[in-house]
């Protein structure tokens, strides 16, 4: 459908003419419309109603009134149409997009008010032109430079959806575009500012406005191209073609002049008759009275006279009006304008902008020239001036940014749009728009800046940081040096924030910042990636112990206090390095290694660097690999649960099992805990594992118990398990699931659990014990717990850690921590559990200190549940404990067991 604007005056009569050409052409060759399109290739049965789809937002057309009602030409030539052929006809006014959609789709088979093109014409055939409309381009009042297809480029010129427009502008380059469902949406926001360039039909266009009243706010091109209304229907469909084509044949010239003049209203008489007749008039009474008329004659020529003396002073008053107006607008715009002189160099004329822009003040005008306003620094010297003003001179219409001097020698950026243009009466004219776009050149210069700066220290970011490296790499191939990239990470960087604030923390990383720029040369780059982590690019150095006197350097640098904010601060770094063309040769290359070996200096303790070694890369990878396995290892069923026997010592009997994760990887076998374990908590995969292991240990035990086995389970819970909130509901839903009773499930804790001691900690320890579980303390004696906690938290037994029990009969210290950590255990009312016994001497000795309970290879093995349930079976009491110091009789267990260090 048409988007574009025709003049109303123009427009209207070559629509008038082109209907009355349509009509004698119809009237007079039946057939002319086969010309517009295909031959009818039969005769099929006529259609006895035809759906005629067309826009509903085009004035005078086809258009709704301010109850929605739709009305204009295009309907009551439909009307008529009917009423001749007999046919009915069902309009489906709608959307220009929509009525397009609506005959692609074949619901309807006439499409009204449609230009013709080639694209068009491959599924259409056309009828012959009904009407010529005018496209130009409307512009808000308050631009300029806007003369056509060629001047939109860099704008976002506002057009209806699916209207011919877009593809004229796109066959021209013109793409930016924003698309509206009807012309009035489309003026609306050209109302609204929202919209400063619109392509929009002539007489629509005019017709909205005058509605609106916002005609003084827009200005418009010369018409871009003269489209031409025609109806159409699919090229396949020659039957309804010839069908519609014969029922306009039927219409007489007269019905659409009566047609046309309903919506364009009637012409005015011609004034040339009235003058005739008044000239006749005139004749007639001299004749009668040749006397009279001289009289007449002369009052006439003397109020002539005054009339025109009148008139010509009226015009003076208004020519000067005009100009009091022109000079008005010409000094209120915020933009800059002069009038250049092309045959010279000097300024002739410029407005009140131009004269406070560049501070001119009283310096007239002619002693001014365009080398004197620019910065006079190739590429803004009189050299390049002269060169913009030549393309202007040629017909061009250059648009660029300029450095200007202000007459007290500071520099701004303006934005010059030149134009040729006849002024004065002489054609050697050129007129310049100057904007004032410091500002805009400011945002741009600081938007650039941070695209390749941290915006809180300053420094480069890792974009910067990149391009730099690539380019000393480059070098370094030429020169032999070495590039060494640094990745640092602040230690406990995380504390800081934590206890005195992000503004704090934000301050110590501008300092650190500072300290780090002012130990390395100017050629080196310290950067900011983000976070607390810092980059430092070292080039041209001659070998690695130039890479370490810098890092020492570094280190010693920071171990001076800071004082941020009133807070003595001291914090460390740990490097990890990567040299070119030893660890890469690329950016990308160099920060993997650095970040891999800056991983091994934080597992070193910190305030330490490492170099990266392959041996690194290698480990790096392996735990990736590892991590990677754990997340599919429980969708692929590989974990299993290991149950290891807990004998009471004084009976002999197995009393309950210890649960240990063990994996079964398809292709590595069995793959120690050691070696997993520590990546599933860093990764926080340990979470929904313990929730299985939980699950899988609870539904062992509910067995157990069902085959008259009241074996209790212990389960190890993780640090991340037990911080969080839904660690109860978990433990809950595995008992609910499994039946178990609470009492036989044991959950084992380790000292750094207590040492963290948070709130949420001690809820859910208070809140698993309501539930009834059983509680332990593992690896006891190895931590710094604070023994308070123990008694506050209702703990059930404590396990004293393998190093002790390993080194019990052969170490007098490891004896006596030993006893007194049972000797505790009884006194707070809590079972005390060996683990890792692995001889019977190491039990005997635990049975003569009265340990409560035992585990450990000598005593059973990490295996099947089912071998817990044989050794539970076979089990017997073991005799009563011997008076004073004897060594009781032996445990009726199994020697021989080899050591084990899990």
């Amino acid at each position: 459908m048409p988007s574009v604007p025709s003049r109303l005056g123009s427009g209207s009569r070559r629509a008038a003419f082109a209907l009355c050409a349509t009509v004698v052409l119809a009237a007079a060759v039946p057939g002319w419309t086969r010309a517009a399109g295909a031959e009818p290739a039969g005769q099929p049965a006529a259609r006895s109603v035809v759906r005629v789809t067309m826009d509903d937002n085009y004035p005078p057309f086809s258009f709704r009134d301010a109850n929605g009602v739709h009305m204009g030409i295009v309907a009551d030539l439909w009307a008529l149409w009917s009423r001749r052929t007999g046919v009915a006809v069902e309009l489906l006014p709608t959307d220009w997009g929509l009525a397009r959609k609506v005959m692609e789709e074949g619901k309807a088979d006439v499409i009204e008010t449609i230009f013709r093109s080639p694209a068009r014409e491959r599924t259409l055939a056309f009828s012959a032109p009904y009407a010529a409309i005018d496209v130009p381009i409307w512009f808000n009042a308050d631009l300029s430079g806007i003369t056509g297809a060629e001047s939109l480029r860099g704008f976002t010129v506002g057009v209806k959806d699916s209207d011919f427009c877009v593809e004229w502008l796109s066959d021209r380059g013109i793409t930016g575009f924003q698309r509206f469902p009807n012309f009035e949406a489309m003026l609306d926001a050209a109302a609204r500012r929202d919209l400063l360039v619109f392509c929009i039909d002539d007489p629509s266009a005019r017709y909205y406005m005058a509605r609106r009243g916002i005609q003084g706010q827009f200005r418009y091109t010369d018409p871009l191209y003269t489209g031409e209304l025609r109806w159409a229907v699919r090229k396949e469909d020659a039957a309804l073609f010839q069908q519609v084509a014969d029922g306009f044949a039927l219409i007489t010239p007269e019905e659409r002049r009566a047609i046309d003049e309903r919506w364009f209203g009637r012409k005015l008489s011609n004034p040339a008759e009235s003058n005739l007749l008044s000239l006749l008039a005139r004749i007639l009474l001299g004749a009668l009275a040749l006397g009279a008329v001289t009289l007449v004659w002369i009052t006439l020529l003397r109020r002539q006279v005054d009339a025109k003396t009148e008139s010509l002073s009226d015009a003076v008053a208004a020519l000067s009006a005009s100009e009091a107006r022109f000079r008005t607008i010409f000094d209120s715009v915020n933009d800059a304008i002069f009038i250049h002189d092309l045959d010279g160099t000097e300024i002739i004329q410029a407005n009140r902008r131009m004269i406070e822009m560049y501070g001119i003040g009283d310096v007239p005008l002619s002693a001014l020239d365009i080398g004197m306003l620019s910065a006079g620094e190739p590429p803004y010297s009189l050299e390049d001036a002269v060169g913009w003003v030549r393309k202007a001179a040629d017909g061009d219409t250059p648009l660029f940014e300029w450095h200007a001097r202000r007459l007290d020698g500071s520099l701004f950026w303006v934005e010059v749009n030149m134009r040729r243009a006849p002024l004065g009466g002489s054609n050697r004219r050129l007129l310049v728009v100057v904007r004032d776009i410091t500002e805009r050149k400011a945002a741009q210069e600081r938007m650039e800046f941070l695209a390749h700066h941290d915006p809180l220290t300053l420094l480069p970011n890792r974009l910067l940081v990149q391009d730099r490296a690539t380019q000393a790499i480059a070098r370094s191939e030429h020169n032999g040096r070495i590039v060494a990239l640094l990745a640092g990470d602040l230690d406990q960087f995380k504390t800081v924030n934590d206890s005195l604030g992000h503004g704090v923390g934000d301050g110590l990383l501008r300092a650190v910042a500072e300290r780090l720029t002012a130990c390395v040369r100017d050629t080196d780059t310290v950067s900011r990636p983000g976070g607390d982590e810092f980059l430092l690019l070292l080039s041209g150095l001659p070998d690695a112990d130039a890479v370490v006197e810098t890092v020492a350097s570094l280190h010693e640098a920071m171990a001076r206090p800071f004082d941020i904010d009133g807070h003595e601060l001291t914090v460390t770094l740990s490097f990890g390095i990567a040299l070119a063309p030893i660890d890469g040769s690329d950016f990308a290359t160099l920060l993997k290694n650095a970040d891999t070996a800056l991983h091994h200096a934080k597992a070193s303790g910190r305030n330490t660097h490492r170099f990266f070694a392959e041996a690194m890369n290698a480990e790096a990878v392996a735990h990736l690999s590892t991590r990677s396995g754990l997340r599919r290892a429980l969708e692929r069923n590989e974990f299993q649960v290991a149950y290891q026997p807990q004998v009471a010592i004084d009976s002999g009997a197995v009393i309950g099992a210890e649960a240990l994760l063990r994996w079964n990887h398809p292709e590595r076998g069995l793959i120690p805990p050691g070696d997993f374990i520590p990546i599933a908590e860093d990764s926080g995969l340990i979470v929904p594992i313990g929730e299985w292991v939980l699950r899988e240990s609870c539904r062992q035990a509910a067995r157990w118990h069902e085959s008259g086995l009241p074996l209790t389970v212990a389960v190890n819970l993780s640090a991340r398990q037990l911080q969080r909130t839904d660690l109860v509901r978990t433990v809950t839903d595995a008992l609910a699931g499994s039946g178990l009773d609470p009492l036989c499930l044991e959950l084992e804790l380790t000292e750094s659990m207590l040492i963290q001691n948070t709130d949420l900690v001690v809820e859910n320890i208070r809140r698993l014990k309501t539930l009834g579980v059983q509680l332990s303390i593992d690896d006891f004696g190895t931590g710094y717990s604070n023994l308070s906690y123990i008694g506050r938290l209702a703990v059930d037994k404590l396990k004293i850690d393998r190093s002790f029990i390993a080194d019990l009969c052969r170490n007098h210290d490891s004896a006596k921590i030993t006893a007194a950590v049972i000797q505790m255990a009884h006194n707070l009312n809590l079972t005390a559990v060996a683990e890792g016994v692995e001889d019977q001497e190491t039990l005997d000795q635990l049975r003569h200190l009265r340990c409560d309970v035992a585990q450990g290879y000598f005593l059973g093995r990490p295996g099947p549940a089912e071998a817990v349930e044989r050794a539970a079976r076979q089990s017997r009491p073991a005799p009563p404990p011997l008076a004073g110091n004897q060594p009781r009789e032996r445990a009726p267990v199994t020697p021989g067991r080899p050591p084990h260090e899990g």
